[in-house]
């Protein structure tokens, strides 16, 4: 009897002993991957253009994710390592939101405007086309 209390007692202190390794391994293994995690940084507003003068470039479109400095601006483009805020008209706005959904590359057209705030440019899209 003596030996099946031991025998008891040790195999749950086994039993213990696997349950903290397991725990300890799931613990190693998720600090690696959040290690591994790369931050994503946003892209830099690319530099204002003069008030007026056009825009035409090829690139990809976002919605709009956070609060605009003016209620124009729907969508960022995506264009050469930079982001450029844009505002559209209705028709603009229904290409730009199928290209977003479906992450299509743009053509874009448009004039620099700029918004209530001092830090506030984007494009008034005059012409936006699907591309391949």
């Amino acid at each position: 009897m003596d030996f099946l209390k031991r025998f008891a007692s040790s195999s749950d202190f086994f039993g213990m002993k696997k349950s903290l390794l397991r725990s300890l391994i799931a613990g190693v293994v998720l600090a690696g991957m959040a290690g591994c995690a790369q931050v994503k940084k946003p892209a830099a507003q690319i530099k204002a253009a003069a008030v007026g003068s056009r825009f035409d470039r090829v690139g990809w479109v976002t919605l709009y994710a956070g609060e605009p400095c003016t209620s124009q601006i729907m969508f960022d483009f995506h264009g050469a390592g930079s982001t450029v805020w844009l505002g559209a008209p209705r028709h603009e706005t229904e290409i730009l939101t199928d290209a977003a959904k479906k992450n299509r590359r743009v053509h874009i057209s448009g004039k620099w405007r700029g918004g209530g705030q001092s830090n506030c440019s984007y494009v008034e899209v005059t012409s936006a086309e699907l591309t391949k």
